[in-house]
């Protein structure tokens, strides 16, 4: 990693990052250090500004791995769950001393796209056979995947109410506590193990979520659009 790249601004980091992909998925010559960057300091710095935009920018093609692996419809729930539990398990088993490891963004994602995977045959292998019913509907097609449009639409929708979220947040304990609880379903116990050192107590961080809900429930950004 070139030393020029910790001290660009995050903008810059995030921009590069998009743009190099698109030359990547275009099939032209990419430099890949902006999006390695982007992840260090979201993994090594905890910067979570830098988490949200990595999980904007590798959020489609974890979904993507969801919706294509054979276990998907035999995991139950539905495929954001999926993605968030994926992320959930990358971030806490790089971490800032396993970083280093991997020597490549190609790496980092092998092992992200590995972490999709294995929630999901987790999920399968801790469930009960099911029924008949449950695959006759499989055979015949139900709960299919939506179409291209569809997945868009949902894409644009989720990035606006994140949006309207990141809004209401007033502090660090608050951005933590949306990240992990309601982006990815972690419960307070969980988040306080993680950081101990943002939070008094387990109650501490309940009272954090239960302030921030309230507060969510009356914005009227969100009101606007849930209507």
């Amino acid at each position: 990693m070139g030393a020029g790249f910790g001290q660009m601004a995050l903008a810059e980091i995030v921009g590069g990052c998009r743009e190099e992909t698109g030359k990547f998925l275009r099939r032209e010559p990419s430099d890949d250090r902006f999006c390695l960057e982007l992840l260090r300091r979201a993994i090594v710095e905890g910067d979570q500004a830098a988490w949200g935009a990595a999980f904007a920018q590798y959020r489609g093609l974890v979904l993507g791995w969801i919706r294509l692996h054979p276990a998907a419809s035999a995991a139950g729930e539905d495929d954001e769950y999926w993605t968030n539990r994926a992320f959930d398990r990358f971030w806490s088993a790089v971490g800032p001393e396993r970083f280093a490891a991997f020597p490549s963004l190609a790496a980092l994602l092998r092992y992200l796209k590995l972490c999709a995977h294995s929630v999901l045959l987790d999920a399968v292998r801790a469930r009960p056979p099911a029924p008949p019913e449950a695959l006759l509907d499989r055979e015949a097609g139900i709960g299919a995947a939506p179409d291209a449009a569809a997945e868009v639409l949902d894409r644009l929708d989720a990035q606006d109410l994140w949006r309207a979220v990141n809004a209401e947040l007033r502090d660090e304990a608050e951005r933590t506590v949306a990240r992990l609880c309601l982006a990815l379903d972690l419960k307070p116990r969980e988040v306080y193990e993680r950081h101990p050192e943002r939070f008094a107590s387990v109650a501490d961080v309940y009272r954090v979520k239960r302030n921030l809900l309230d507060r969510l429930r009356r914005s009227p950004a969100l009101r606007a659009f849930s209507g």
